[in-house]
């Protein structure tokens, strides 16, 4: 069947052609050749003459809306879309385009029609004019039976809009203006008014012939310019104007009414409406996201604040590349649709084959790559309501709160993951704006973007959005929103800012909760409430040895706090007791019971996990409790790995919960736990103590694990008792490796042999063992077995099983991601509760530890290793001072001397060291080419020392080096490290130094009796005098022995004691751990690692076997008889120091060598009160009914308290900014009980109300 005749619209002076001109419909091409040879009879061709206009007004600018207006079927738009057509003239307009997306336009098309030709091939002698070998090719498939002349053009008006202006309100105005013009031009209406702002408006004619034409510059001039029209047209040629459209019809037709005989295969096959019109809209959504893109890029040159400049850079990129790739798809595109129409090809694959070309250009490539368009509308909103910024490349906060004019500072920090994800977002958000809003009180208010400045591998992960309150560059409060949450479910206390102590370095350890009535006598007075601080939000405790009130911001007299209770009928005013009456009641408050468990294991164990678990098994019944909490309890970070399948495959997420400064999320294979920290947990009347350590076995070596422990011992100071010491360990060792050999012996030296009967053993994630030991017990019992004088070994009052599975299925549910076995995790739960209480119950029964035998234990020890040093010096000294009165005596005894050269030899020579304090560190080097070990003046090595000959920074200017330290990270500041960390005056790394904060001097004494002097020079002959002068001299050489020999004594008597007192006196898998250590290096080498590593492991062995060889020979020259006890150790060390001639020496050295050691207080107060169910068998079937009964618990009418996730904000540790910082913040735990607050105020007017000083 033959095709239909086709209409096609002229696009420009490029498409002129007469009647009979060929067509090839395939290619929408005009051929140069007519079906013709002769010319046509008279009456083959009709002429009519016109004078008819039409027009159209089109507010759109897509290539549909404009092929419509146009008459453009949608088989000449794909021709033209894929250059197959070339426009000019009136046609350019299909190509008109605007730059951006913020233009209003719309536009008239004009057409006047002056004559129409059609051709008629009936008519006589018309078959005898056509060229028969004309078609014997199939280039052509049309012939042009019709044309309209005259001239078409298209008038477009254009205006940019303001971010202010209505876009449908200046869309509707252009277009009344447009529709008036139309009027106009049809009509011929003279008197037309148009009221549109002209000046704001760009005006374009498209046209076949503008050269004559004067340029309308407004609408009245448009008027003029179409009614000019007619005659112009009259005016130029032959009067007709130019093609406006063309008549087609298909050679196949013809060819069926007889007129032709064609041999060749002329297929032409029409593109289906629906492939054409796809087509249309695909380069419509092109064009369109092309413009949104350049949009885009000019939107984020005035955002770079909230953007990655990578992101700007790959947009410019991605804006170039698009440019570069326009014109490549047309020429691709053009041979396809050709392919199609000639049957050579189908729609489909055109489809394919077109979105292929596009690629990377296609509309949604385009958009997706738009990534920051609402984070940019959210700084304008920020920027709207006044709050600063801190993003990319711009002001610091610290920067900001300097040039803060105002006294308060409120700092909203977030990130693209928490606005998302959140769930306290809204909430946040709405706070902040409702304190822009607030021009109550004069403020800075900053919006920090930790996207922009965490950027780095140092930055701080943000588990939720939080508003932080300053004042004067202090911290107020550091989440807001959490804290009206709190204050309006508590009941609070407040004190003012002068009253307060912050600088507390310790507390009392008889501290009593302070449960007393609110003093408003509209308040129940018979209720006993639990205060909390209304500004570091943790329980407030009466001191009864110094009669102060304690929290986490120190201490103040007790007299000074006011309170407001939760109770809706108390308002917002603060009340006061009076000071005695306050004071009794302090005073009538009942102590809690202390329990301490010290919470030892290898570094991985999961210790920081089982006390997270642990606070919340003491606070959730069952796991439901905990999933339908508001937050998860967290008072340590910690990390770990857990994989869901995604498509198939197994995709790895890393769940990370709570921040602290100093404590690591156990990533990266470094110990969770940094420091030794206490953590306090209230359950009933019992305030637990969980005393966190930093893991044995550290990453960074064998030194760390020593300076953990003594960190651990420096934090025990401050408790008198010890009720548990539990091993943590994983039940699935099944052999006895040297890594476990080497954690659990380490743990057994530091702890005294009294300790054994309250060490128990735990074991974490145990549901694989069937809540048992598993592997792991055969090999621990046969190593416990070695120990028969305390008799340790595992029995069911001393194994728990625990399984922290079920704290991780919860942490990674309140983080939206389920790792199933919901009903695994129940019963893991309800068994790990279980285990807790048991071993709360089982520390409750047993005798404590008395911690100050742990000390002394690990003191005498120490002082081994302490007075090594300094003994040996004081040996060298004595010899020396032997050694110059031997030679004194020998001067004496063999040379003639005078009178007066015997009486200046009445004396005796003291060669001695004293240690003197400098006022800044020394950093030394501890390179094996900067150290001198020596011995004593016998040649033995009961005692050696470690001389640093090298110092290398004298009065180094760095405080926040630790002492004694090598390697600490911040020796790389120090002046005397230069290029690559290497020192200037020794060569070696920074990481072989430390600082010292002594040194020795060496001093000579000559001792004179004036008495014995006066006597012998008046009465005695030169024979006495010189005998007199050798008499004192070996006097004083026996007392330098007798001293000596006392020192001796003292270390084998300290490796008695540590052999009777001590669970093991020393590691033995020591030089086995080490040893695998130097293997695992040796390993390293063959693979072209250093061998630095490896000698200091040497050298370390070799020192080890040193001081191990000194420990056995004490201990086997020791007496029983003499067996010292912890005040014989004491008396001991004060005997060393009585020595006449070097004790006071020795004990000088000593003290200014422990001066760095500090008590440092570390307790964090949890703020948890142990659930009612913690103290009661529970069944699975069990109604909770049974909790109104545990008011004995101590629970205040906040109860049951809830802990925030301890997520740890530190706002003044701006990443990428000096150190120190303006604002400092130490971590808090929060507490809030679950009721809403019963007063609306506005966030600003609520949080402020607790402040004093507003």
């Amino acid at each position: 069947m033959a095709s239909p005749a086709l209409n096609r619209p002229a696009l420009g002076l490029g498409q002129v052609s007469a009647l009979g001109s060929l067509y090839d419909a395939r290619s929408d091409t005009f051929l140069p050749s007519s079906l013709f040879d002769e010319p046509l009879p008279p009456d083959a061709v009709k002429i009519t003459q016109h004078q008819s206009a039409d027009a159209k007004v089109v507010n759109g600018d897509t290539f549909a809306e404009k092929f419509a207006a146009c008459g453009i079927d949608g088989e000449l738009a794909v021709s033209v879309l894929a250059g197959l057509v070339k426009v000019d003239g009136s046609g350019l307009y299909l190509f008109d385009k605007r730059d951006t997306n913020h233009v209003v336009q719309s536009s008239l098309r004009y057409d006047f029609i002056t004559v129409e030709e059609k051709l008629n091939l009936t008519a006589t002698g018309v078959k005898g004019c056509i060229a028969r070998n004309r078609l014997d090719t199939d280039a052509a498939t049309h012939i042009v039976t019709g044309i309209h002349w005259g001239a078409r053009y298209v008038l477009t008006a254009k205006q940019q809009l303001d971010p202010s202006e209505d876009r449908s309100q200046i869309s509707r105005n252009l277009e009344a203006q447009m529709s008036l013009l139309k009027t106009a031009g049809l009509s011929r209406v003279e008197d037309a008014t148009y009221t549109h702002p002209e000046a704001s408006v760009e005006l374009t004619i498209f046209g076949d012939d503008l050269t004559k034409v004067p340029f309308p510059t407004n609408f009245a001039a448009a008027q003029d310019f179409i009614e000019n029209i007619p005659g112009d047209i009259a005016r130029a040629g032959d009067g007709k104007g130019q093609p406006v459209a063309y008549t087609l019809m298909p050679l196949s037709l013809i060819a069926a009414f007889g007129l032709l005989d064609i041999k060749v295969d002329m297929t032409y096959r029409q593109l289906g409406a629906d492939c054409s019109q796809r087509c249309v809209q695909l380069f419509d959504d092109i064009r369109d996201a092309r413009q949104r893109l350049r949009d885009y890029f000019a939107r984020l040159q005035t955002h770079q604040a909230c953007v990655p400049p990578e992101h700007i850079d790959s947009i410019a990129q991605l804006l170039a590349r698009i440019k570069s790739l326009e014109a490549i798809p047309e020429t691709n595109f053009a041979s396809l649709v050709k392919a199609v129409r000639s049957g050579k090809a189908t729609e489909r694959q055109l489809w394919a084959r077109l979105t292929e070309f596009i690629g990377h250009s296609s509309p949604h490539g385009i958009i997706s790559a738009m990534a920051y368009e609402e984070k940019m509308d959210f700084q304008d909103l920020l920027m709207r309501e006044g709050a600063h910024l801190v993003g990319y490349n711009s002001p610091s906060v610290s920067a900001l709160l300097h040039g803060n004019p105002y006294d308060d500072a409120v700092v909203f920090y977030f990130n693209d993951h928490v606005r998302h994800h959140s769930d306290v977002w809204e909430e946040n958000l709405a706070a902040f704006l409702e304190i822009l809003e607030d021009h109550s009180h004069h403020k800075v208010a900053i919006a920090v973007d930790q996207d922009a400045v965490d950027h780095d591998s140092h930055g701080t992960f943000l588990e939720k959005p939080y508003i932080s309150h300053l004042r004067r560059g202090r911290v107020i409060s550091e989440d807001l929103v959490e804290n009206r949450k709190v204050l309006a479910a508590n009941c609070v206390m407040r004190v003012a800012e002068d009253a307060l102590t912050p600088t507390v370095n310790g507390k009392p350890l008889d501290r009593r909760a302070v449960k007393i009535p609110c003093p408003r006598q509209g308040c129940d007075q018979k209720l006993q409430c639990s205060w909390i601080c209304g500004s570091c939000h943790s329980a407030v405790e009466y001191g009864v040895v110094d009669e102060m009130l304690y929290c986490e911001c120190g201490a103040s007299p007790y007299h000074k706090w006011e309170f407001q209770c939760n109770d809706p009928k108390h308002g917002s005013d603060w009340e006061r007791y009076s000071r005695s009456e306050l004071l009794r009641k302090l005073k009538a408050l009942e102590p809690f019971e202390d329990l301490n468990i010290l919470i030892l294991g290898e570094t991985g164990v999961g210790k920081s996990t089982w006390i997270n678990a642990f606070i919340n098994y003491l606070s959730y019944e069952s796991i439901d409790d905990a999933l339908n909490a508001e937050d998860l309890k967290c008072v340590i970070p910690c990390s770990f790995q857990t994989q869901t399948a995604v498509d198939g495959r197994f995709v790895e997420t890393e769940i990370k919960i709570g921040s602290s400064q100093s404590e690591k999320d156990g990533s990266g294979g470094q110990s969770a736990t940094q420091s030794t920290e206490v953590y306090t947990v209230n359950i009933g009347k019992t305030r637990v103590r969980l005393i966190d350590t930093p893991g044995i076995g550290d990453t960074r070596g064998v030194d760390q694990d020593n300076s953990n422990m003594n960190d651990i011992l420096t934090v025990l100071r401050t408790y008198n008792n010890l009720h548990g010491v539990l091993i943590l360990l994983k039940p699935n060792a099944a052999r006895l490796t040297v890594m476990f050999r080497f954690c659990i012996k380490q743990l057994l030296t530091h702890l005294h042999r009294n300790a054994a009967n309250n060490i128990v053993f735990g074991f974490t994630n145990t549901r694989g063992s069937n809540y048992k030991p598993g592997d792991t017990f055969k090999p621990l019992n046969a190593l416990l077995s070695e120990y028969e004088d305390v008799k340790m070994g595992l029995f069911e009052n001393n194994v728990y099983c625990f399984d922290s599975e079920s704290f991780r299925y919860l942490a990674a549910k309140k983080k939206g991601i389920d790792i199933g076995h919901l009903e695994d995790n129940r019963r893991s739960w309800e068994y790990s509760v279980g285990e807790c209480e048991r071993l709360v119950k089982h520390c409750q029964g047993i005798t404590p530890h008395q911690v100050r035998s742990t000390i002394n234990l690990n003191e005498t020890r120490n002082t081994i290793h302490r007075l090594t040093e300094p003994m040996t010096f004081i040996a060298e000294k004595i010899r020396a001072s032997i050694d110059v009165n031997n030679d004194a005596i020998q001067e004496l005894r063999n040379f003639q001397l005078t009178r007066q050269e015997l009486q200046q030899r009445l004396f005796v020579q003291k060669e001695t060291l004293t240690s003197e304090e400098v006022d800044r560190p020394q950093t030394v080097c501890t390179h094996d080419d900067c150290v001198e070990i020596r011995t004593d003046f016998e040649g033995k090595t009961e005692t050696a020392t470690t001389i640093y000959k090298t110092v290398c920074h004298k009065g180094c200017y760095l405080t926040s080096v630790d002492r004694n330290k090598k390697g600490h990270h911040e020796l790389q500041g120090c002046s005397s490290m230069g290029f690559a960390g290497k020192c200037n005056k020794c060569g070696h790394s920074w990481m072989d130094h430390m600082h010292i904060y002594y040194k020795y001097v060496p001093t000579t004494y000559q001792h004179r009796d004036a008495a014995t002097d006066r006597d012998l020079i008046k009465n005695a002959d030169n024979i006495q005098l010189r005998e007199e002068a050798i008499r004192m001299k070996k006097e004083a050489i026996e007392e330098f022995k007798l001293e000596h020999r006392q020192v001796q004594e003292a270390a084998i008597q300290f490796g008695f004691f540590l052999k009777r007192h001590a669970i093991t006196p020393y590691n033995d898998a020591t030089i086995e751990y080490i040893d695998m250590l130097i293997d695992q290096e040796r390993q390293k080498m063959k693979a072209g690692g250093s061998n630095q590593r490896r000698g200091k492991l040497e050298k370390e062995k070799a020192e080890y076997l040193q001081r191990v060889e000194v420990l056995e020979k004490a201990m086997k020259q020791g007496d029983e008889s003499k067996l010292l006890d912890d005040s014989g150790v004491a008396q001991l060390i004060e005997s060393l120091y009585g020595l006449p001639h070097f004790g006071d020496d020795l004990r000088n050295i000593v003290n200014i060598q422990e001066r760095a050691a500090e008590s440092t207080y570390r307790e964090r107060s949890c703020n948890v009160s142990g659930g009612a169910h913690f103290h009661r068998r529970r069944g699975r079937n069990q109604t909770r009914n049974g909790e109104q009964r545990n008011a004995h618990l101590g629970e205040g009418p906040s109860a049951p308290m809830k802990v925030i996730s301890s997520y740890e904000p530190i706002p003044g540790s701006f990443p990428r900014e000096p150190t120190g910082g303006t604002v400092r913040a130490k971590p808090r735990a929060r507490s809030v009980a679950p009721r809403e607050s019963t007063w609306k105020r506005g966030i600003w007017g609520a949080i402020t109300k607790f402040v004093p000083g507003f």
